[in-house]
Protein backbone atom coordinates (compact mmCIF):
# COMPACT_ATOMS: atom_id res chain seq x y z
CA UNK A 1 0.00 0.00 0.00
CA UNK A 2 1.49 3.65 -0.99
CA UNK A 3 1.93 5.64 2.19
CA UNK A 4 -0.70 8.41 0.70
CA UNK A 5 -2.50 8.55 3.62
CA UNK A 6 -0.19 11.33 4.87
CA UNK A 7 -2.38 13.68 2.64
CA UNK A 8 -5.82 12.59 4.67
CA UNK A 9 -6.42 15.35 7.09
CA UNK A 10 -7.39 13.96 10.10
CA UNK A 11 -7.80 16.80 12.35
CA UNK A 12 -10.34 18.63 14.26
CA UNK A 13 -10.93 22.36 12.75
CA UNK A 14 -13.89 22.59 15.22
CA UNK A 15 -11.64 22.33 18.00
CA UNK A 16 -10.32 25.79 19.45
CA UNK A 17 -7.06 25.91 19.43
CA UNK A 18 -4.04 28.53 21.51
CA UNK A 19 -1.99 30.20 19.24
CA UNK A 20 1.23 27.82 20.54
CA UNK A 21 -0.84 24.42 20.66
CA UNK A 22 -0.38 21.40 18.52
CA UNK A 23 -3.39 20.70 16.40
CA UNK A 24 -4.58 17.56 17.50
CA UNK A 25 -4.12 15.15 14.86
CA UNK A 26 -5.15 11.39 14.73
CA UNK A 27 -2.76 10.49 11.82
CA UNK A 28 -0.30 9.78 14.90
CA UNK A 29 -2.39 6.92 15.60
CA UNK A 30 -1.54 4.96 12.18
CA UNK A 31 1.79 5.01 12.54
CA UNK A 32 3.53 2.46 15.14
CA UNK A 33 5.45 4.18 18.03
CA UNK A 34 3.14 7.20 17.05
CA UNK A 35 1.23 7.31 19.82
CA UNK A 36 3.52 7.63 22.57
CA UNK A 37 5.22 10.76 20.71
CA UNK A 38 5.06 14.11 22.43
CA UNK A 39 2.32 15.79 19.20
CA UNK A 40 4.59 18.56 18.41
CA UNK A 41 6.87 16.27 17.13
CA UNK A 42 4.28 13.64 15.16
CA UNK A 43 4.74 15.83 11.93
CA UNK A 44 8.69 15.90 11.60
CA UNK A 45 8.90 11.85 12.53
CA UNK A 46 6.67 11.17 9.82
CA UNK A 47 8.08 13.34 7.37
CA UNK A 48 11.60 12.03 8.05
CA UNK A 49 10.25 8.54 7.80
CA UNK A 50 11.27 7.83 11.07
CA UNK A 51 8.01 5.89 12.02
CA UNK A 52 7.92 4.01 8.87
CA UNK A 53 5.49 3.70 6.94
CA UNK A 54 1.49 3.97 8.05
CA UNK A 55 -0.18 0.34 9.44
CA UNK A 56 -2.94 -0.50 6.57
CA UNK A 57 -5.23 -2.26 9.31
CA UNK A 58 -5.68 0.83 11.20
CA UNK A 59 -6.73 3.05 8.63
CA UNK A 60 -10.12 2.35 8.52
CA UNK A 61 -10.69 2.30 12.46
CA UNK A 62 -8.84 5.71 12.49
CA UNK A 63 -11.22 7.63 9.68
CA UNK A 64 -14.33 5.94 11.33
CA UNK A 65 -13.12 7.58 14.81
CA UNK A 66 -12.17 10.77 13.21
CA UNK A 67 -15.60 10.76 11.05
CA UNK A 68 -17.87 10.46 14.31
CA UNK A 69 -15.92 13.15 16.49
CA UNK A 70 -16.24 15.59 14.00
CA UNK A 71 -20.00 14.84 13.72
CA UNK A 72 -20.21 15.26 17.07
CA UNK A 73 -18.78 18.64 17.11
CA UNK A 74 -19.90 19.93 13.70
CA UNK A 75 -23.25 18.87 15.81
CA UNK A 76 -22.82 21.46 18.51
CA UNK A 77 -20.62 18.57 20.92
CA UNK A 78 -18.76 19.53 23.53
CA UNK A 79 -15.05 20.34 22.61
CA UNK A 80 -13.92 18.74 26.35
CA UNK A 81 -15.35 15.65 25.62
CA UNK A 82 -14.09 15.57 21.89
CA UNK A 83 -10.23 15.87 23.68
CA UNK A 84 -11.07 13.02 26.16
CA UNK A 85 -11.92 10.93 23.66
CA UNK A 86 -8.98 11.54 21.41
CA UNK A 87 -7.30 11.06 24.72
CA UNK A 88 -8.43 8.04 26.03
CA UNK A 89 -8.16 6.59 22.36
CA UNK A 90 -4.72 7.58 22.27
CA UNK A 91 -3.76 6.27 25.66
CA UNK A 92 -5.46 2.25 24.32
CA UNK A 93 -3.53 2.64 21.54
CA UNK A 94 0.05 3.16 23.59
CA UNK A 95 -1.49 -0.22 25.96
CA UNK A 96 -2.25 -2.12 23.12
CA UNK A 97 1.26 -1.64 21.25
CA UNK A 98 2.80 -2.19 24.36
CA UNK A 99 1.08 -5.06 25.04
CA UNK A 100 1.34 -6.43 21.28
CA UNK A 101 -2.68 -6.39 20.92
CA UNK A 102 -3.76 -5.82 17.24
CA UNK A 103 -5.56 -2.50 16.42
CA UNK A 104 -8.03 -2.85 13.76
CA UNK A 105 -11.79 -2.28 12.89
CA UNK A 106 -12.12 -6.30 12.96
CA UNK A 107 -10.96 -7.00 16.22
CA UNK A 108 -11.82 -4.14 17.97
CA UNK A 109 -14.75 -5.15 20.24
CA UNK A 110 -12.11 -7.74 21.86
CA UNK A 111 -9.46 -5.55 22.03
CA UNK A 112 -11.43 -2.79 23.86
CA UNK A 113 -12.55 -5.93 26.16
CA UNK A 114 -9.00 -6.81 26.70
CA UNK A 115 -8.64 -3.15 27.87
CA UNK A 116 -11.36 -3.13 29.82
CA UNK A 117 -9.90 -5.92 31.53
CA UNK A 118 -6.64 -3.80 32.00
CA UNK A 119 -8.40 -0.87 33.47
CA UNK A 120 -10.39 -3.11 35.96
CA UNK A 121 -7.43 -4.96 37.29
CA UNK A 122 -5.69 -1.77 37.98
CA UNK A 123 -8.43 -0.34 40.82
CA UNK A 124 -8.84 -3.69 41.67
CA UNK A 125 -5.10 -5.28 41.98
CA UNK A 126 -2.61 -3.21 41.55
CA UNK A 127 -4.82 -0.17 43.09
CA UNK A 128 -2.85 2.74 40.80
CA UNK A 129 -5.89 3.65 39.87
CA UNK A 130 -9.64 4.90 40.96
CA UNK A 131 -12.41 3.17 40.31
CA UNK A 132 -14.17 6.08 39.01
CA UNK A 133 -11.73 7.00 37.02
CA UNK A 134 -11.34 3.45 34.84
CA UNK A 135 -15.07 3.51 34.46
CA UNK A 136 -15.08 6.84 33.09
CA UNK A 137 -12.44 6.18 30.46
CA UNK A 138 -14.37 2.86 29.50
CA UNK A 139 -17.15 5.24 29.00
CA UNK A 140 -15.81 7.59 27.02
CA UNK A 141 -14.14 5.31 24.80
CA UNK A 142 -16.75 3.16 24.57
CA UNK A 143 -18.88 5.89 23.42
CA UNK A 144 -16.41 5.87 20.28
CA UNK A 145 -16.37 2.20 19.64
CA UNK A 146 -20.03 1.58 19.64
CA UNK A 147 -20.48 4.20 17.33
CA UNK A 148 -17.63 2.66 15.02
CA UNK A 149 -19.44 -0.38 15.35
CA UNK A 150 -22.77 0.51 15.48
CA UNK A 151 -23.53 -1.11 18.25
CA UNK A 152 -27.10 -0.86 19.85
CA UNK A 153 -26.00 -1.54 23.02
CA UNK A 154 -23.45 -0.32 24.96
CA UNK A 155 -20.17 -2.19 25.38
CA UNK A 156 -19.25 -1.22 28.18
CA UNK A 157 -22.53 -3.31 29.50
CA UNK A 158 -19.93 -5.98 28.40
CA UNK A 159 -16.73 -5.55 31.16
CA UNK A 160 -16.46 -5.92 34.77
CA UNK A 161 -16.83 -2.19 35.05
CA UNK A 162 -19.69 -0.77 36.72
CA UNK A 163 -20.38 2.51 37.44
CA UNK A 164 -19.27 3.92 40.76
CA UNK A 165 -21.64 3.52 43.82
CA UNK A 166 -22.64 7.71 44.49
CA UNK A 167 -23.33 6.72 48.28
CA UNK A 168 -21.65 8.90 50.36
CA UNK A 169 -18.90 7.64 53.29
CA UNK A 170 -19.02 9.57 56.65
CA UNK A 171 -15.70 11.15 57.19
CA UNK A 172 -14.74 10.01 61.21
CA UNK A 173 -13.82 12.56 63.37
CA UNK A 174 -9.67 12.64 62.88
CA UNK A 175 -10.38 12.92 58.97
CA UNK A 176 -12.87 15.71 59.08
CA UNK A 177 -10.77 17.79 61.44
CA UNK A 178 -8.01 17.21 59.19
CA UNK A 179 -9.59 18.10 56.52
CA UNK A 180 -10.44 21.09 57.71
CA UNK A 181 -6.97 21.93 59.37
CA UNK A 182 -5.74 21.14 55.78
CA UNK A 183 -8.11 24.07 54.16
CA UNK A 184 -6.92 26.37 56.44
CA UNK A 185 -3.37 26.02 56.12
CA UNK A 186 -3.90 26.47 51.98
CA UNK A 187 -5.76 29.68 52.87
CA UNK A 188 -3.06 31.13 54.72
CA UNK A 189 -0.64 30.06 52.21
CA UNK A 190 -2.44 31.92 49.20
CA UNK A 191 -2.73 34.81 51.52
CA UNK A 192 1.18 35.01 52.13
CA UNK A 193 1.43 34.29 48.23
CA UNK A 194 -1.06 37.20 47.54
CA UNK A 195 0.95 39.77 50.60
CA UNK A 196 4.38 38.68 49.30
CA UNK A 197 3.58 39.55 45.29
CA UNK A 198 2.77 43.14 45.54
CA UNK A 199 3.57 45.35 42.53
CA UNK A 200 6.72 46.57 43.85
CA UNK A 201 7.78 42.78 44.10
CA UNK A 202 6.91 41.54 40.64
CA UNK A 203 9.68 43.51 39.17
CA UNK A 204 12.18 41.96 41.01
CA UNK A 205 14.86 39.56 40.29
CA UNK A 206 14.96 37.44 43.17
CA UNK A 207 11.93 37.33 45.63
CA UNK A 208 11.34 36.09 48.75
CA UNK A 209 7.87 35.51 50.18
CA UNK A 210 7.70 35.05 54.07
CA UNK A 211 5.18 32.02 55.13
CA UNK A 212 3.55 32.83 58.17
CA UNK A 213 4.08 28.94 59.75
CA UNK A 214 8.11 29.78 59.12
CA UNK A 215 10.20 29.46 56.39
CA UNK A 216 10.58 31.19 52.63
CA UNK A 217 8.83 30.47 49.98
CA UNK A 218 11.12 31.45 46.56
CA UNK A 219 8.86 31.49 43.07
CA UNK A 220 11.04 31.01 39.96
CA UNK A 221 11.75 34.49 37.76
CA UNK A 222 13.82 33.23 35.49
CA UNK A 223 17.08 34.85 37.08
CA UNK A 224 18.68 33.90 40.33
CA UNK A 225 22.01 34.24 42.35
CA UNK A 226 24.64 31.69 41.37
CA UNK A 227 24.69 28.43 43.40
CA UNK A 228 28.44 28.39 44.14
CA UNK A 229 29.73 27.48 47.64
CA UNK A 230 33.05 29.10 47.02
CA UNK A 231 33.64 32.77 47.24
CA UNK A 232 32.73 34.64 43.99
CA UNK A 233 35.31 36.71 42.24
CA UNK A 234 34.86 40.43 41.58
CA UNK A 235 33.83 40.00 37.75
CA UNK A 236 31.27 37.23 38.55
CA UNK A 237 29.60 39.43 41.33
CA UNK A 238 29.65 42.36 38.93
CA UNK A 239 28.32 40.22 36.02
CA UNK A 240 24.93 39.23 38.05
CA UNK A 241 24.23 42.50 39.99
CA UNK A 242 24.65 43.99 35.78
CA UNK A 243 21.56 41.10 35.10
CA UNK A 244 19.51 42.03 38.13
CA UNK A 245 19.88 45.77 36.92
CA UNK A 246 18.80 44.81 33.20
CA UNK A 247 15.70 42.25 34.42
CA UNK A 248 14.63 45.24 37.36
CA UNK A 249 14.86 48.09 34.80
CA UNK A 250 12.72 46.18 32.08
CA UNK A 251 8.80 47.01 33.54
CA UNK A 252 7.36 44.73 30.60
CA UNK A 253 5.89 41.04 31.12
CA UNK A 254 7.99 39.62 27.84
CA UNK A 255 10.49 37.53 30.23
CA UNK A 256 8.59 34.43 30.69
CA UNK A 257 9.57 34.21 34.72
CA UNK A 258 7.68 37.27 35.73
CA UNK A 259 4.93 36.03 33.56
CA UNK A 260 5.49 33.00 35.82
CA UNK A 261 5.84 35.33 38.78
CA UNK A 262 2.51 37.10 38.00
CA UNK A 263 0.50 34.20 37.06
CA UNK A 264 1.41 33.04 40.60
CA UNK A 265 -0.56 35.89 42.38
CA UNK A 266 -3.35 35.64 39.80
CA UNK A 267 -4.29 32.11 40.72
CA UNK A 268 -4.22 32.50 44.05
CA UNK A 269 -6.41 35.58 43.96
CA UNK A 270 -8.70 33.55 42.07
CA UNK A 271 -9.00 30.12 44.30
CA UNK A 272 -9.20 32.58 47.52
CA UNK A 273 -12.16 34.48 45.10
CA UNK A 274 -13.56 30.84 44.73
CA UNK A 275 -13.06 29.94 48.40
CA UNK A 276 -14.82 33.35 49.63
CA UNK A 277 -17.74 33.07 46.99
CA UNK A 278 -18.11 29.54 46.09
CA UNK A 279 -18.13 30.08 42.59
CA UNK A 280 -17.08 27.46 40.45
CA UNK A 281 -13.70 27.63 38.71
CA UNK A 282 -15.53 27.57 35.27
CA UNK A 283 -17.30 30.62 36.19
CA UNK A 284 -15.14 32.39 38.13
CA UNK A 285 -11.92 32.19 35.74
CA UNK A 286 -14.64 34.01 32.69
CA UNK A 287 -15.61 37.10 35.40
CA UNK A 288 -15.21 40.26 33.23
CA UNK A 289 -13.70 43.07 34.78
CA UNK A 290 -16.66 46.06 35.68
CA UNK A 291 -17.31 48.60 37.89
CA UNK A 292 -18.05 47.24 41.14
CA UNK A 293 -20.58 48.49 43.79
CA UNK A 294 -20.57 47.33 46.95
CA UNK A 295 -24.15 47.21 48.92
CA UNK A 296 -23.79 46.03 52.72
CA UNK A 297 -25.65 42.73 53.69
CA UNK A 298 -25.87 40.23 56.38
CA UNK A 299 -22.14 39.65 57.38
CA UNK A 300 -20.86 40.78 53.72
CA UNK A 301 -21.45 42.84 50.41
CA UNK A 302 -23.70 41.88 47.45
CA UNK A 303 -21.36 42.75 45.00
CA UNK A 304 -23.15 44.36 41.55
CA UNK A 305 -22.15 46.08 38.34
CA UNK A 306 -22.27 49.67 38.89
CA UNK A 307 -25.28 51.26 37.07
CA UNK A 308 -25.73 55.05 37.63
CA UNK A 309 -29.50 55.32 38.71
CA UNK A 310 -29.86 52.06 40.19
CA UNK A 311 -27.86 48.73 41.27
CA UNK A 312 -27.50 46.07 39.03
CA UNK A 313 -27.67 43.04 38.48
CA UNK A 314 -25.91 41.21 41.89
CA UNK A 315 -22.26 39.43 40.52
CA UNK A 316 -21.46 37.96 43.26
CA UNK A 317 -21.40 38.00 47.16
CA UNK A 318 -18.34 38.49 49.55
CA UNK A 319 -17.85 38.16 52.95
CA UNK A 320 -17.13 42.02 54.54
CA UNK A 321 -13.80 40.84 55.79
CA UNK A 322 -12.89 39.81 51.88
CA UNK A 323 -13.68 43.43 50.32
CA UNK A 324 -10.45 45.11 51.53
CA UNK A 325 -8.65 42.28 49.78
CA UNK A 326 -10.22 41.97 46.78
CA UNK A 327 -9.94 45.97 46.30
CA UNK A 328 -6.27 45.91 46.72
CA UNK A 329 -6.41 42.92 44.03
CA UNK A 330 -8.28 45.07 41.51
CA UNK A 331 -5.84 47.92 41.69
CA UNK A 332 -2.75 45.48 41.18
CA UNK A 333 -4.48 44.05 38.34
CA UNK A 334 -5.04 47.32 36.67
CA UNK A 335 -1.82 48.52 37.02
CA UNK A 336 -0.30 45.47 35.13
CA UNK A 337 -3.56 44.82 32.74
CA UNK A 338 -4.66 47.86 31.65
CA UNK A 339 -5.88 46.89 28.11
CA UNK A 340 -8.01 43.29 29.50
CA UNK A 341 -11.27 43.01 30.31
CA UNK A 342 -11.15 40.02 32.25
CA UNK A 343 -10.89 39.58 36.32
CA UNK A 344 -8.59 36.85 36.53
CA UNK A 345 -5.73 37.76 33.28
CA UNK A 346 -4.01 34.62 33.15
CA UNK A 347 -1.27 34.96 30.81
CA UNK A 348 -1.70 31.73 28.76
CA UNK A 349 1.85 30.71 27.17
CA UNK A 350 0.16 29.86 23.65
CA UNK A 351 -3.31 28.13 25.14
CA UNK A 352 -6.52 28.59 24.16
CA UNK A 353 -8.30 31.26 26.13
CA UNK A 354 -11.61 28.35 26.31
CA UNK A 355 -8.97 25.80 28.26
CA UNK A 356 -9.43 25.56 31.66
CA UNK A 357 -6.58 27.12 34.03
CA UNK A 358 -3.64 24.76 35.11
CA UNK A 359 -2.59 25.47 38.60
CA UNK A 360 0.82 24.15 38.42
CA UNK A 361 2.55 26.90 39.85
CA UNK A 362 0.02 26.66 43.42
CA UNK A 363 1.00 22.80 43.34
CA UNK A 364 4.82 23.69 43.51
CA UNK A 365 4.41 26.19 45.55
CA UNK A 366 2.45 23.18 48.27
CA UNK A 367 4.93 21.47 47.55
CA UNK A 368 7.79 23.68 48.36
CA UNK A 369 5.62 24.88 51.63
CA UNK A 370 5.07 21.80 52.46
CA UNK A 371 1.15 22.47 52.48
CA UNK A 372 -1.46 19.99 50.85
CA UNK A 373 -2.91 21.13 48.05
CA UNK A 374 -6.88 21.45 47.64
CA UNK A 375 -8.05 21.68 44.33
CA UNK A 376 -10.92 24.14 43.72
CA UNK A 377 -13.93 21.48 43.82
CA UNK A 378 -12.91 20.35 47.12
CA UNK A 379 -12.13 24.15 48.73
CA UNK A 380 -15.60 24.94 47.36
CA UNK A 381 -17.27 21.29 49.20
CA UNK A 382 -15.56 22.36 52.39
CA UNK A 383 -16.90 25.60 52.24
CA UNK A 384 -20.23 24.54 52.06
CA UNK A 385 -20.07 21.38 54.17
CA UNK A 386 -18.68 23.76 56.82
CA UNK A 387 -21.02 26.22 56.54
CA UNK A 388 -23.99 23.67 56.61
CA UNK A 389 -22.26 22.59 60.00
CA UNK A 390 -22.21 25.73 61.06
CA UNK A 391 -25.96 26.95 60.56
CA UNK A 392 -27.47 23.41 60.39
CA UNK A 393 -29.90 24.94 57.69
CA UNK A 394 -29.97 23.20 54.38
CA UNK A 395 -32.57 25.75 53.29
CA UNK A 396 -29.73 28.61 54.10
CA UNK A 397 -26.57 27.06 52.88
CA UNK A 398 -28.09 26.33 49.83
CA UNK A 399 -29.13 30.17 49.14
CA UNK A 400 -25.74 31.25 50.33
CA UNK A 401 -23.81 28.72 47.88
CA UNK A 402 -25.97 29.55 45.00
CA UNK A 403 -27.69 25.98 44.59
CA UNK A 404 -30.90 24.16 44.45
CA UNK A 405 -31.70 22.62 47.78
CA UNK A 406 -31.55 19.26 46.36
CA UNK A 407 -28.22 19.50 44.56
CA UNK A 408 -26.57 20.94 48.45
CA UNK A 409 -27.74 17.47 49.60
CA UNK A 410 -26.96 15.12 46.89
CA UNK A 411 -23.74 16.08 45.61
CA UNK A 412 -21.70 18.83 47.71
CA UNK A 413 -22.86 17.76 51.94
CA UNK A 414 -21.06 14.95 53.34
CA UNK A 415 -22.05 12.77 56.01
CA UNK A 416 -20.20 13.99 59.29
CA UNK A 417 -19.80 11.76 61.92
CA UNK A 418 -19.30 15.28 64.60
CA UNK A 419 -22.41 16.31 63.34
CA UNK A 420 -24.11 13.42 63.87
CA UNK A 421 -22.88 12.68 66.79
CA UNK A 422 -23.42 16.25 67.96
CA UNK A 423 -27.51 16.01 67.02
CA UNK A 424 -27.70 13.25 68.53
CA UNK A 425 -26.47 14.14 71.53
CA UNK A 426 -28.92 17.45 71.33
CA UNK A 427 -31.61 14.96 70.96
CA UNK A 428 -31.20 12.94 73.92
CA UNK A 429 -30.29 16.21 76.11
CA UNK A 430 -33.91 16.97 75.61
CA UNK A 431 -35.56 14.13 75.67
CA UNK A 432 -33.57 12.32 78.63
CA UNK A 433 -33.20 14.14 81.70
CA UNK A 434 -30.68 11.55 82.75
CA UNK A 435 -28.31 12.66 79.69
CA UNK A 436 -28.43 16.24 80.79
CA UNK A 437 -27.00 15.17 84.08
CA UNK A 438 -30.48 16.14 86.09
CA UNK A 439 -30.60 14.41 89.33
CA UNK A 440 -32.52 11.08 88.58
CA UNK A 441 -35.48 11.04 90.89
CA UNK A 442 -36.33 8.00 92.90
CA UNK A 443 -38.53 5.89 92.09
CA UNK A 444 -40.90 3.87 94.52
CA UNK A 445 -39.89 0.47 92.98
CA UNK A 446 -36.50 -0.49 92.40
CA UNK A 447 -34.57 1.91 89.93
CA UNK A 448 -34.77 5.25 88.25
CA UNK A 449 -37.07 7.69 86.98
CA UNK A 450 -36.64 10.22 85.22
CA UNK A 451 -40.13 12.26 84.65
CA UNK A 452 -43.87 11.99 85.44
CA UNK A 453 -45.46 9.36 86.10
CA UNK A 454 -46.92 8.03 82.67
CA UNK A 455 -49.06 4.40 81.96
CA UNK A 456 -47.49 2.14 79.50
CA UNK A 457 -49.63 0.97 76.46
CA UNK A 458 -48.12 -2.59 77.30
CA UNK A 459 -49.99 -2.19 81.25
CA UNK A 460 -53.18 -4.63 81.98
CA UNK A 461 -56.38 -3.27 82.38
CA UNK A 462 -56.44 -4.53 86.33
CA UNK A 463 -52.61 -4.20 87.35
CA UNK A 464 -52.18 -0.75 89.23
CA UNK A 465 -51.38 2.92 87.54
CA UNK A 466 -48.47 4.73 88.32
CA UNK A 467 -48.75 7.16 90.60
CA UNK A 468 -45.20 7.53 91.71
CA UNK A 469 -45.85 6.36 95.37
CA UNK A 470 -47.50 2.74 95.07
CA UNK A 471 -43.76 0.46 93.70
CA UNK A 472 -46.53 -1.81 91.64
CA UNK A 473 -47.59 1.07 89.03
CA UNK A 474 -43.59 1.84 88.50
CA UNK A 475 -43.54 -1.52 86.50
CA UNK A 476 -46.12 0.11 84.21
CA UNK A 477 -44.92 3.46 83.52
CA UNK A 478 -42.91 5.29 80.53
CA UNK A 479 -40.35 6.89 82.90
CA UNK A 480 -38.95 3.73 84.83
CA UNK A 481 -35.59 2.77 83.88
CA UNK A 482 -34.28 -0.79 84.91
CA UNK A 483 -30.15 -0.31 85.86
CA UNK A 484 -27.46 -3.16 84.78
CA UNK A 485 -25.89 -4.23 88.30
CA UNK A 486 -26.07 -6.87 90.29
CA UNK A 487 -27.84 -4.63 93.24
CA UNK A 488 -31.30 -3.79 91.34
CA UNK A 489 -31.46 -7.18 89.74
CA UNK A 490 -30.99 -8.33 94.04
CA UNK A 491 -33.63 -5.79 94.75
CA UNK A 492 -36.18 -6.92 91.66
CA UNK A 493 -35.69 -10.66 92.97
CA UNK A 494 -36.91 -9.45 96.80
CA UNK A 495 -39.48 -7.27 95.98
CA UNK A 496 -41.26 -9.94 93.79
CA UNK A 497 -40.55 -12.38 96.99
CA UNK A 498 -42.45 -9.43 98.93
CA UNK A 499 -45.56 -9.31 96.00
CA UNK A 500 -45.19 -13.78 96.33
CA UNK A 501 -45.71 -13.21 100.38
CA UNK A 502 -48.75 -10.67 99.55
CA UNK A 503 -50.75 -12.90 97.44
CA UNK A 504 -50.22 -16.09 99.41
CA UNK A 505 -51.53 -14.43 102.40
CA UNK A 506 -54.87 -13.07 100.50
CA UNK A 507 -58.60 -14.49 101.26
CA UNK A 508 -60.33 -14.43 98.33
CA UNK A 509 -63.59 -13.94 98.65
CA UNK A 510 -66.42 -16.73 96.69
CA UNK A 511 -67.54 -14.48 94.36
CA UNK A 512 -63.81 -13.61 93.20
CA UNK A 513 -62.16 -17.29 93.08
CA UNK A 514 -61.28 -16.73 89.29
CA UNK A 515 -60.12 -13.41 88.93
CA UNK A 516 -56.31 -12.40 89.87
CA UNK A 517 -55.13 -10.57 92.47
CA UNK A 518 -53.33 -7.29 91.16
CA UNK A 519 -50.44 -7.98 92.71
CA UNK A 520 -49.91 -11.10 90.64
CA UNK A 521 -49.25 -8.49 87.56
CA UNK A 522 -46.25 -7.45 89.86
CA UNK A 523 -45.03 -11.06 89.72
CA UNK A 524 -45.67 -11.29 86.50
CA UNK A 525 -43.88 -8.47 85.36
CA UNK A 526 -41.08 -8.91 87.54
CA UNK A 527 -40.40 -12.98 86.48
CA UNK A 528 -40.23 -11.33 82.67
CA UNK A 529 -37.62 -8.63 84.25
CA UNK A 530 -35.88 -11.32 85.99
CA UNK A 531 -35.74 -13.63 83.17
CA UNK A 532 -34.01 -11.05 80.69
CA UNK A 533 -31.56 -10.33 82.61
CA UNK A 534 -31.05 -14.32 83.25
CA UNK A 535 -31.20 -14.86 79.12
CA UNK A 536 -29.21 -11.79 78.05
CA UNK A 537 -25.63 -12.73 78.91
CA UNK A 538 -23.35 -14.82 81.35
CA UNK A 539 -22.54 -11.72 83.77
CA UNK A 540 -26.48 -11.03 84.44
CA UNK A 541 -27.18 -14.43 84.81
CA UNK A 542 -24.84 -14.88 87.23
CA UNK A 543 -26.43 -12.45 89.07
CA UNK A 544 -30.11 -13.48 88.48
CA UNK A 545 -28.59 -16.80 90.36
CA UNK A 546 -26.90 -15.08 93.03
CA UNK A 547 -30.13 -12.59 93.73
CA UNK A 548 -31.95 -15.94 93.77
CA UNK A 549 -29.73 -17.77 95.78
CA UNK A 550 -29.81 -14.64 98.65
CA UNK A 551 -33.69 -14.32 98.72
CA UNK A 552 -33.88 -18.17 99.84
CA UNK A 553 -31.42 -18.18 102.18
CA UNK A 554 -32.96 -15.20 103.67
CA UNK A 555 -30.67 -12.72 102.82
CA UNK A 556 -32.59 -9.77 101.49
CA UNK A 557 -32.20 -6.33 100.42
CA UNK A 558 -31.72 -3.88 102.47
CA UNK A 559 -34.73 -1.51 100.53
CA UNK A 560 -37.56 -4.55 101.28
CA UNK A 561 -36.17 -6.37 104.45
CA UNK A 562 -37.92 -4.75 107.06
CA UNK A 563 -41.41 -5.42 104.92
CA UNK A 564 -40.56 -8.97 104.12
CA UNK A 565 -39.57 -9.60 107.99
CA UNK A 566 -43.03 -8.37 109.07
CA UNK A 567 -45.35 -10.38 106.77
CA UNK A 568 -43.13 -13.77 107.19
CA UNK A 569 -43.64 -12.84 111.09
CA UNK A 570 -47.26 -12.32 110.49
CA UNK A 571 -47.80 -15.49 108.63
CA UNK A 572 -46.18 -17.18 111.28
Amino acid sequence: MRDDIRLVALTFPDLPQGERETPIDLKRLLYKGGPSLPPNQIQQAIEQGFLGKALPERVELVTRVHEFISGKLAGGGSPITAKKQVSEFNQFFIWAERTEVLLALTNLEASYLQWAEYLHHRFKVVKDLAERSAYSAALHLGAVVDAVLERERSIIRLTRLKRPSDRKSPQGLQAEKQSLHDTFNFGHLLQDICDGLPLSAIWQMRIQIHLRGGGVLVPWTGGSAPRIERVLAHWEVRSFEERAREFESDRSLNRRGRRSVVNLRILAELLMFIGQTGMNLAQASKLKLRHYNYSSDIDGYKVRDYKARRGGEILFEIFSEYRHHFERYLEWRRSLFPESDELFPIIREGSHETRAPLFNLIISACKQANVPWVPPSKLRGTRVNWMLRRSGDPDLTAEVAQHHKQTLLEVYERPSLQRAAGEVTRFWLANDPVLAQVDPARAAAPGQCDGKAVASPAKPATAPSPDCIRPSGCLWCEHHRDIDSLDYVWCLACFRHLKILEVSKHAFPSAADKQAHPAQHAIDRLSEKLTWFGDSNAKRSSWVDEALARVEEGHYHPEWAYLILAIEEAVQ
